[in-house]
Protein backbone atom coordinates (compact mmCIF):
# COMPACT_ATOMS: atom_id res chain seq x y z
CA UNK A 1 0.00 0.00 0.00
CA UNK A 2 1.61 3.18 -0.77
CA UNK A 3 -1.13 5.92 0.48
CA UNK A 4 -1.77 6.23 4.03
CA UNK A 5 -3.36 8.68 5.97
CA UNK A 6 -1.18 10.65 8.49
CA UNK A 7 -2.24 13.04 11.55
CA UNK A 8 -0.23 15.50 13.64
CA UNK A 9 -1.42 17.31 16.76
CA UNK A 10 1.33 20.76 17.53
CA UNK A 11 -0.92 21.36 20.47
CA UNK A 12 -0.47 23.40 23.51
CA UNK A 13 2.15 21.55 25.51
CA UNK A 14 2.09 22.63 29.39
CA UNK A 15 5.51 22.42 31.61
CA UNK A 16 5.37 19.50 34.21
CA UNK A 17 1.34 19.17 33.88
CA UNK A 18 1.60 15.88 32.72
CA UNK A 19 -2.39 14.79 33.09
CA UNK A 20 -3.25 17.58 31.57
CA UNK A 21 -1.21 16.38 28.24
CA UNK A 22 -2.27 13.05 28.28
CA UNK A 23 -6.29 13.97 27.88
CA UNK A 24 -5.01 16.11 25.10
CA UNK A 25 -3.27 13.49 23.43
CA UNK A 26 -5.73 10.70 23.57
CA UNK A 27 -8.47 12.91 22.17
CA UNK A 28 -5.79 13.25 19.32
CA UNK A 29 -5.88 9.81 18.94
CA UNK A 30 -9.27 8.97 18.78
CA UNK A 31 -10.01 11.83 16.08
CA UNK A 32 -7.33 10.70 13.98
CA UNK A 33 -8.31 7.05 13.83
CA UNK A 34 -11.56 8.48 13.13
CA UNK A 35 -10.65 10.48 10.27
CA UNK A 36 -9.05 7.17 9.09
CA UNK A 37 -5.05 8.19 9.79
CA UNK A 38 -3.01 5.29 10.71
CA UNK A 39 0.01 7.36 12.23
CA UNK A 40 -0.16 10.80 14.61
CA UNK A 41 3.10 12.43 15.36
CA UNK A 42 3.32 14.71 18.17
CA UNK A 43 5.61 17.86 19.76
CA UNK A 44 8.78 17.04 21.38
CA UNK A 45 8.87 16.60 24.89
CA UNK A 46 4.79 16.30 25.04
CA UNK A 47 4.36 14.63 28.23
CA UNK A 48 6.20 17.39 30.48
CA UNK A 49 7.86 19.98 27.95
CA UNK A 50 11.35 21.20 29.08
CA UNK A 51 11.71 21.56 32.53
CA UNK A 52 14.82 22.94 34.89
CA UNK A 53 14.55 19.15 36.20
CA UNK A 54 13.60 15.90 36.52
CA UNK A 55 12.06 14.30 39.80
CA UNK A 56 11.45 11.01 39.72
CA UNK A 57 7.70 11.30 40.04
CA UNK A 58 7.29 13.15 36.87
CA UNK A 59 9.38 10.75 35.14
CA UNK A 60 7.05 7.59 36.35
CA UNK A 61 3.92 10.00 35.40
CA UNK A 62 5.45 10.49 32.23
CA UNK A 63 6.05 6.87 31.38
CA UNK A 64 2.58 6.03 32.74
CA UNK A 65 1.24 8.49 29.71
CA UNK A 66 3.16 6.33 27.55
CA UNK A 67 1.56 3.65 28.60
CA UNK A 68 -1.59 4.52 28.18
CA UNK A 69 -1.45 5.83 25.00
CA UNK A 70 0.37 2.84 23.83
CA UNK A 71 -2.85 0.88 24.62
CA UNK A 72 -5.23 3.01 23.49
CA UNK A 73 -3.22 4.09 19.96
CA UNK A 74 -2.87 -0.23 19.70
CA UNK A 75 -6.13 -0.82 20.25
CA UNK A 76 -7.24 1.46 17.08
CA UNK A 77 -4.30 0.18 15.14
CA UNK A 78 -2.60 3.36 15.22
CA UNK A 79 1.22 4.46 15.53
CA UNK A 80 1.85 7.37 17.87
CA UNK A 81 5.55 9.49 17.43
CA UNK A 82 6.41 11.82 19.81
CA UNK A 83 9.48 12.18 22.78
CA UNK A 84 9.18 12.14 26.09
CA UNK A 85 11.92 12.18 28.96
CA UNK A 86 13.65 8.17 29.21
CA UNK A 87 16.97 6.19 30.49
CA UNK A 88 18.03 5.52 33.93
CA UNK A 89 20.26 7.92 34.60
CA UNK A 90 20.42 11.02 36.83
CA UNK A 91 19.33 13.15 33.82
CA UNK A 92 17.13 11.84 31.67
CA UNK A 93 17.21 11.50 27.35
CA UNK A 94 15.20 13.18 25.20
CA UNK A 95 13.78 9.71 24.09
CA UNK A 96 12.02 9.17 21.06
CA UNK A 97 9.22 6.77 21.12
CA UNK A 98 6.95 5.17 18.84
CA UNK A 99 3.55 3.55 20.53
CA UNK A 100 0.96 1.61 19.52
CA UNK A 101 0.44 -0.02 16.38
CA UNK A 102 4.05 -0.35 15.80
CA UNK A 103 4.91 -1.70 18.79
CA UNK A 104 6.11 0.01 21.97
CA UNK A 105 9.98 1.06 20.94
CA UNK A 106 12.43 3.90 22.29
CA UNK A 107 14.60 3.45 18.93
CA UNK A 108 16.83 7.17 19.54
CA UNK A 109 17.77 9.35 22.01
CA UNK A 110 18.24 13.27 20.90
CA UNK A 111 21.57 14.00 19.73
CA UNK A 112 22.17 17.70 18.80
CA UNK A 113 21.56 19.25 21.75
CA UNK A 114 20.39 22.98 21.31
CA UNK A 115 23.39 24.57 23.33
CA UNK A 116 22.22 27.96 23.04
CA UNK A 117 19.53 27.02 25.88
CA UNK A 118 21.87 24.90 27.84
CA UNK A 119 19.63 21.60 26.87
CA UNK A 120 22.69 19.29 28.08
CA UNK A 121 21.95 20.10 31.37
CA UNK A 122 18.46 19.03 31.42
CA UNK A 123 19.35 15.89 29.48
CA UNK A 124 21.80 13.22 28.40
CA UNK A 125 23.24 13.07 25.13
CA UNK A 126 22.32 10.40 22.98
CA UNK A 127 25.40 8.54 20.79
CA UNK A 128 23.87 7.19 17.65
CA UNK A 129 22.05 8.39 14.56
CA UNK A 130 18.50 7.86 14.11
CA UNK A 131 17.61 4.51 12.59
CA UNK A 132 15.20 3.69 9.93
CA UNK A 133 12.24 1.39 11.76
CA UNK A 134 9.86 -0.69 9.85
CA UNK A 135 6.12 0.18 10.69
CA UNK A 136 2.85 -0.01 9.43
CA UNK A 137 2.75 2.92 7.19
CA UNK A 138 6.17 2.34 6.07
CA UNK A 139 10.05 2.80 6.77
CA UNK A 140 10.16 5.54 9.17
CA UNK A 141 13.58 7.68 9.94
CA UNK A 142 12.07 9.94 12.95
CA UNK A 143 14.72 12.78 14.58
CA UNK A 144 14.35 15.33 17.40
CA UNK A 145 14.00 19.64 16.85
CA UNK A 146 17.70 20.70 16.85
CA UNK A 147 18.23 17.52 15.07
CA UNK A 148 16.62 18.69 11.93
CA UNK A 149 19.23 21.35 10.90
CA UNK A 150 21.69 19.22 11.03
CA UNK A 151 21.90 16.76 7.32
CA UNK A 152 24.58 14.59 8.48
CA UNK A 153 22.01 13.74 11.28
CA UNK A 154 19.03 13.06 8.71
CA UNK A 155 21.16 11.16 5.91
CA UNK A 156 20.17 7.48 6.88
CA UNK A 157 16.71 8.45 5.22
CA UNK A 158 18.58 8.25 2.24
CA UNK A 159 21.14 5.86 3.07
CA UNK A 160 18.35 3.58 3.89
CA UNK A 161 15.79 4.45 1.59
CA UNK A 162 12.87 5.60 4.04
CA UNK A 163 9.44 6.11 2.99
CA UNK A 164 9.00 9.02 5.64
CA UNK A 165 10.98 11.73 7.65
CA UNK A 166 9.25 12.58 11.22
CA UNK A 167 10.55 15.73 13.22
CA UNK A 168 8.65 16.04 16.49
CA UNK A 169 9.85 19.79 17.59
CA UNK A 170 9.46 22.67 20.02
CA UNK A 171 10.69 25.47 17.69
CA UNK A 172 9.72 29.17 18.84
CA UNK A 173 8.26 31.60 16.36
CA UNK A 174 11.27 33.38 15.84
CA UNK A 175 12.61 30.70 14.12
CA UNK A 176 9.76 29.29 12.62
CA UNK A 177 10.37 30.10 8.97
CA UNK A 178 13.70 28.38 9.11
CA UNK A 179 11.77 25.08 10.86
CA UNK A 180 9.66 25.20 7.40
CA UNK A 181 12.51 25.69 5.43
CA UNK A 182 14.51 23.27 6.73
CA UNK A 183 11.73 20.59 7.10
CA UNK A 184 11.28 20.99 2.95
CA UNK A 185 14.80 20.98 2.70
CA UNK A 186 15.21 17.56 4.64
CA UNK A 187 12.30 16.07 2.38
CA UNK A 188 13.78 17.02 -0.97
CA UNK A 189 17.88 16.26 -0.37
CA UNK A 190 16.53 12.63 0.82
CA UNK A 191 13.53 12.11 -1.50
CA UNK A 192 10.88 10.89 1.66
CA UNK A 193 8.19 12.12 2.40
CA UNK A 194 8.20 14.49 5.73
CA UNK A 195 6.24 14.79 8.41
CA UNK A 196 6.99 18.58 10.81
CA UNK A 197 5.37 18.94 14.03
CA UNK A 198 5.71 21.53 16.20
CA UNK A 199 3.74 22.88 19.26
CA UNK A 200 1.92 25.78 20.11
CA UNK A 201 0.99 27.88 23.25
CA UNK A 202 3.90 30.04 24.95
CA UNK A 203 6.08 28.79 27.58
CA UNK A 204 9.25 30.18 29.47
CA UNK A 205 12.49 29.18 28.63
CA UNK A 206 15.83 30.44 29.86
CA UNK A 207 13.46 33.36 31.87
CA UNK A 208 12.43 34.08 29.10
CA UNK A 209 8.74 33.79 27.83
CA UNK A 210 8.69 32.50 24.00
CA UNK A 211 5.81 31.77 21.59
CA UNK A 212 5.31 28.71 19.45
CA UNK A 213 3.47 28.59 16.21
CA UNK A 214 0.99 25.34 16.47
CA UNK A 215 2.52 24.30 12.76
CA UNK A 216 2.39 21.23 11.64
CA UNK A 217 3.55 19.87 8.03
CA UNK A 218 3.18 17.53 5.73
CA UNK A 219 5.23 17.84 2.61
CA UNK A 220 5.96 15.25 0.01
CA UNK A 221 9.16 14.01 -1.57
CA UNK A 222 9.83 16.97 -3.85
CA UNK A 223 9.68 19.11 -0.67
CA UNK A 224 6.03 20.69 -1.68
CA UNK A 225 4.20 21.59 1.27
CA UNK A 226 0.78 19.06 0.73
CA UNK A 227 -0.71 19.62 4.50
CA UNK A 228 -0.50 22.54 6.97
CA UNK A 229 -1.90 23.98 9.89
CA UNK A 230 -0.54 26.82 11.94
CA UNK A 231 -2.90 26.76 14.53
CA UNK A 232 -2.10 24.33 17.04
CA UNK A 233 -5.16 22.33 15.55
CA UNK A 234 -4.66 18.51 14.40
CA UNK A 235 -3.36 17.67 10.95
CA UNK A 236 -4.77 15.63 9.03
CA UNK A 237 -3.00 14.85 5.62
CA UNK A 238 -2.17 11.84 2.99
CA UNK A 239 1.36 10.17 2.06
CA UNK A 240 1.66 8.94 -1.26
CA UNK A 241 5.18 6.76 -1.94
CA UNK A 242 4.77 6.02 -5.31
CA UNK A 243 5.57 9.83 -5.98
CA UNK A 244 8.77 9.04 -4.49
CA UNK A 245 9.54 6.33 -6.16
CA UNK A 246 8.94 8.17 -9.50
CA UNK A 247 11.33 10.92 -8.10
CA UNK A 248 14.12 8.56 -7.22
CA UNK A 249 13.75 7.12 -11.04
CA UNK A 250 14.17 11.25 -12.10
CA UNK A 251 17.46 12.02 -9.90
CA UNK A 252 18.88 9.13 -8.84
CA UNK A 253 20.58 10.51 -5.86
CA UNK A 254 22.01 7.03 -4.47
CA UNK A 255 23.38 6.05 -7.32
CA UNK A 256 24.99 8.78 -8.33
CA UNK A 257 26.47 8.92 -4.57
CA UNK A 258 27.54 5.31 -4.90
CA UNK A 259 29.26 6.52 -8.19
CA UNK A 260 31.00 9.50 -6.75
CA UNK A 261 31.77 7.12 -3.80
CA UNK A 262 30.18 8.97 -1.56
CA UNK A 263 28.09 6.65 -0.20
CA UNK A 264 28.72 4.82 2.98
CA UNK A 265 30.50 1.41 3.49
CA UNK A 266 28.22 -1.09 5.13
Amino acid sequence: MTKHKIAAFPFDVRPGEVASNLLQVLEAVEKSASAGAKLLVLPEKWTTSFLPSFSTAIRADSEAALAEVHKAAHALDLTVIGSAPGGQSEKPSNELHLLGAAGDLRPYRKRMLFSPTGEGRQVDRGDTLPPVIETPVGRINALICYDLRFPEVCRQALYEQADLLVCCAQWPNPRVRIFELMSRCRAAENQVWAVSCNRAGIAGLDEKLMEFPGMALCIDSLGEIVGRVDDGSLLISEVDYSLTEKVRRSVPLARDLQKAGLWPVD
